[in-house]
């Protein structure tokens, strides 16, 4: 594949239609998809002669290489109802809640859960009362 197919490619895959969805019409209700779109590319280049000491056939030197990521997160939905009121509803991202609340509980147990456990290990009176009452 030649490197300007693959740029072609990349410039094709950043337009407005990852951005707005293909429009959803039901009745005189119309849903617009939104989304956000985060993309980034590199390049190389190349060419130029071998180093000392090299065979004629080595002595053509290339090089070249490309990458390109795109990251499409949904967003929400524009929707439209009768042609002219236009509501927004924004979508709910699971995996970021659940990351959250990871790092909350991580943040939780590095500040209490030591001497949570501290209290909890020894044999005298913890949380203020002996521990079995037999």
């Amino acid at each position: 594949m030649d490197v300007n197919e693959v740029i072609d490619r990349a410039r094709d895959s950043f337009n407005v239609r990852r951005v707005f969805g293909e429009p959803i019409q039901q009745g005189e209700v119309t849903l617009v998809p939104a989304a956000w779109v985060r993309g980034g590319g590199g390049g190389g280049g190349g060419e130029g002669p071998a180093t000392e000491g090299a065979k004629a056939e080595e002595n053509a030197a290339k090089g070249y290489g490309i990458g390109v990521g795109l990251n499409v997160r949904p967003a929400g939905v524009f929707i439209v109802r009768n042609g002219k009121k236009v509501q927004w509803m924004s979508a709910v991202d699971v995996n970021r809640i659940v990351l959250g609340a990871q790092v909350l509980l991580g943040l939780f147990l590095l500040t209490i859960g030591k001497q949570l456990v501290r209290r909890f290990l020894t044999e005298d009176k913890p949380f203020g009362r002996k521990r079995f009452a037999w």
